[in-house]
């Protein structure tokens, strides 16, 4: 199924949307100008924004600045993989700005677009918005640009946010530089469970060994360890949440050569240990 878009007429748009339904995602590491808000309509895997990692479900709603470079993938073993896909709504950064919500009665916005410099996830009552996003396909070009300034300020007054990628993360990087990183995190998808040398995901990536770690460093904001370490702990995660598998054999099927190793990074990314993790884990579900 191919995209489904929607650009008003005309040189001056200042909005696209955008349906995925049906499309799944693709895990590729990129960037665009565009301020993008985004409603996950099905699907089940990661998603990274800058330096965030963290777990893609459906009904996530997200608010993405300009160049903030991210990804969604979704697992390759769930069940409605081939049902996955979002709904878009992509600002163009040259009409519609922090800089266009300058009058006070705009100041809500203005902050939010401000903070989408770090990405957005938004709490509350996401698949209303989602609704609001689907009619703006029936709707007038004008009409729609309105209500898409609506559901912005709905958002600043009805909805909690949290902030993903850090305060220092700050990307300045083009396709090019994103390219290695893909190939990188390609080769991380594949071969987690073993052991992965530096020297081999260098030269997939054409570079030496000392000028990988600094691109991956440079572009990504972690070194490319952290990121396989936090790629590891994130698939145990899922297995202790939807599988029987004990801690020990959690540890080998995600690459981890001892369980003290695994205990200890386990405990490095999450701030606790795979046990009461998983323990914490099983009261929710008696709740």
């Amino acid at each position: 199924m191919e995209p489904l878009f929607k650009k008003p007429t005309g040189s001056f748009a200042s909005y696209t949307l955008k349906d995925t339904i049906g499309q799944s995602f693709d895990g590729l590491w990129h960037t665009h100008e565009e301020y993008e808000l985004i409603y996950i309509c099905e699907g089940k895997g990661e998603k990274v924004v800058g330096d965030n990692m963290s777990e893609l479900h459906k009904g996530d709603l997200l608010f993405l600045g300009p160049n903030l470079p991210h990804l969604f993938r979704c697992d390759q073993d769930y069940p409605l993989k081939y049902c996955s896909g979002s709904l878009v709504i992509h600002i163009n950064n040259s009409y519609l700005s922090e800089n266009f919500f300058t009058c006070p009665e705009f100041e809500p916005i203005q902050k939010l677009f401000k903070r989408s410099k770090s990405g957005i996830r938004f709490r509350g009552d996401t698949e209303l918005i989602a609704r609001r996003i689907k009619n703006l396909f029936n709707r007038e070009k004008t009409e729609s640009l309105i209500e898409i300034l609506f559901i912005f300020y709905d958002l600043t007054k009805d909805y909690e946010h949290v902030l993903l990628a850090s305060p220092g993360f700050t990307p300045t990087f083009g396709e090019k530089d994103y390219h290695r990183i893909n190939i990188a995190n390609q080769y991380v998808m594949e071969h987690f469970k073993s052991h992965i040398s530096l020297a081999d995901v260098a030269a997939k990536a054409g570079l030496t060994k000392a000028a990988f770690c600094r691109h991956f460093k440079k572009v990504t904001g972690k070194t490319f360890f952290t990121f396989l370490k936090e790629y590891r702990i994130g698939h145990a995660c899922k297995l202790l949440m939807q599988t029987d598998m004990n801690v020990s054999e959690i540890s080998y099927e995600c690459g981890f050569n001892t369980i003290s190793n695994f205990n200890k990074q386990f405990k490095t990314v999450t701030g606790t240990n795979p046990m009461d993790y998983q323990s914490k884990l099983i009261k929710s579900y008696q709740v």
